[in-house]
């Protein structure tokens, strides 16, 4: 008996979409995801409070990021500390992470280099909220943004009034530009 020869299966041959323009409807999503960056900007003109120099703040550049936000949130914290009339009253308001990956911040004091370590974040909200947690230990509201400064006024603004301000804009929360 002979065997039977088999044939390879028919298919059907793929249309030529060379000539069709593609858009990003139509071009598939890259494997590699897009790394999760922050941007903080710093308010130059803000209330500093009694705990930083105004020409050492003066001499920030004027945001920092784009980068990851643990990044974004070392070199805001950094910044500071740097700007610190008092470097150990301003290190001492912040609080340390524990567990998992961290980044660090330094100061000088007493004759000494002092550590601290930050819980590296993923989270650009975490970022603000740890920003606003400090820059109201330090007493200076306003003094960094996910906006350039110059969209908002330096007096700071009641919850209340920001509140109602935002609903009447009717703008959804990831919208809104968060006062720190």
């Amino acid at each position: 008996m002979t065997p039977l020869a088999i044939s390879p299966p028919r298919s059907t041959p793929e249309p030529d979409v060379s000539s069709i323009p593609q858009d990003a409807a139509t071009i598939p999503n890259s494997t590699a995801p897009q790394a999760l960056t922050a941007c903080i900007y710093v308010n130059k003109q803000a209330n500093l409070g009694p705990y930083l120099d105004r020409k050492k703040v003066q001499q920030l550049p004027e945001h920092f990021g784009p980068e990851r936000p643990s990044t974004v949130l070392q070199q805001a914290v950094q910044a500071c500390i740097d700007c610190a009339l008092q470097q150990k009253a301003v290190f001492s308001l912040i609080k340390q992470g524990y567990g998992g990956e961290m980044v660090s911040v330094s100061a000088s004091f007493e004759g000494k280099q002092h550590l601290l370590s930050l819980l590296a974040v993923n989270s650009i909200g975490y970022v603000l909220r740890f920003l606003k947690k400090l820059c109201r230990s330090l007493l200076c509201d306003n003094l960094f943004s996910n906006q350039p400064s110059q969209q908002y006024s330096t007096a700071p603004e009641a919850p209340e009034v920001y509140e109602n301000r935002r609903m009447e804009a009717g703008r959804l929360p990831d919208q809104l530009v968060l006062k720190l």
